[in-house]
């Protein structure tokens, strides 16, 4: 009975905390010289809206809504926006603070030419620049807070390397003297940003693999399942990442959000005896479909380009690594007492919240 405690009690907590995709990063871009350093901010909207920003389960404002604004709405978010990395960031070089200027580079035409993503999603494109001139290395700061996301900026050069600064963080950029303990690579980046989009950010993903596994608690078909979910959406992954498929996030999430109930509910019916090709075939399609989810979680950073396939292998090998610790953790958990009725009980109840889940979020998706 304490096995099935701690299992309902883990449920509980994910189901309290199942939220659609938020952004949790900033990223920006190394684009100035040795000589004078400056970057660009991909700065999502939603964190120019207070009530956007400060609700963990909000879901981001989408590219139309940020077209729909007009001017006397632009000129709100591009104050709150200048506040809110003012009250982020800090630049420090040779240990004194650096005045910067931030320019909104979108409105340099008429309409704005606010970027095109294949999220959907409402960014506006930061340039920082010193009021003087400022030779590299420069000392990023990143506040600490509540709800703060995390800073991910590009590094210049041939390496391809990122900063990474969490909240409260700090690190150095330009020249040599890059910190170990801050930087990553590009692959590790990869990896890592790939991992963090299933666990602890993707739930609609995490109830996914969550479907495959209460298929049939058998490692046959849970491997079977996993393989085709993976070939599928490392193809679309590919494809869309690189910009040779292009589709609205308007169509694909609500289309995740409807994967749910549809793997949840054909569980209830799962049977010895049903044909595995079928399930197969259905978590293929599904798995296309995810896949251009993934690809719209990473495209703000993952771009075509020199180290593309590299990076683009890597954000995959963290999507399935996240992927397999789900089965994998699911299966220890349920070691012992998935034979016994109150398994099956389990079993049903979340089958059926992870149906519910998806009808709301398919729902909320489209309609709201």
């Amino acid at each position: 009975m304490k096995r099935v405690a701690l299992f309902f009690g883990c449920w509980l907590a994910l189901m309290a905390a199942a939220s659609a995709h938020v952004v949790t990063q900033l990223y920006a871009e190394s684009k100035g010289t040795p000589e004078a350093w400056s970057m660009e901010v991909l700065f999502e909207a939603g964190f120019a809206v207070p009530a956007v920003r400060e609700d963990p389960v909000a879901a981001a404002p989408d590219r139309q809504w940020l077209l729909a604004q007009g001017q006397e709405g632009w000129a709100v978010l591009r104050t709150e926006a200048e506040r809110y990395l003012r009250e982020c960031l800090a630049v420090e070089s040779a240990g004194q603070v650096v005045q910067w200027k931030a320019t909104f580079i979108d409105f340099d035409s008429d309409p704005p030419a606010f970027p095109v993503l294949l999220t959907n999603g409402a960014y506006l494109r930061i340039k920082v620049d010193p009021v003087n001139p400022v030779a590299e290395p420069v000392t990023l700061k990143w506040a600490a807070g509540e709800g703060r996301p995390t800073f991910i900026l590009k590094t210049a050069g041939s390496d391809g390397g990122y900063l990474t600064l969490e909240p409260g963080g700090s690190g150095a950029v330009g020249g040599d003297v890059v910190e170990e303990s801050q930087a990553r690579g590009a692959l590790l980046t990869s990896f890592r940003q790939g991992f963090l989009h299933v666990v602890p950010e993707g739930w609609d993903h995490v109830l996914f693999v969550l479907g495959l596994f209460f298929y049939r608690r058998k490692w046959r078909p849970l491997l079977s399942q996993s393989l085709a979910f993976t070939a599928a959406h490392t193809v679309t992954l590919g494809l869309a990442a690189g910009g040779i498929v292009k589709v609205s996030g308007n169509w694909v999430e609500p289309v995740i959000a409807l994967s749910l109930v549809a793997v949840a509910l054909e569980n209830l019916r799962a049977s010895k005896e049903a044909d595995g090709r079928v399930r197969l075939a259905v978590i293929f399609g599904f798995g296309l479909i995810h896949g251009l989810g993934f690809a719209g979680a990473l495209s703000v950073w993952l771009k075509p380009g020199d180290g593309f396939l590299p990076s683009l292998l890597m954000a995959n090998l963290g999507v399935e690594t996240a992927q397999a610790a789900l089965l994998a953790g699911a299966w220890i958990l349920t070691i012992g007492w998935n034979s016994t009725p109150a398994y099956r009980w389990v079993r049903l109840a979340a089958c059926l919240g992870i149906a519910g889940i998806g009808s709301w979020w398919a729902f909320e998706r489209i309609f709201l």
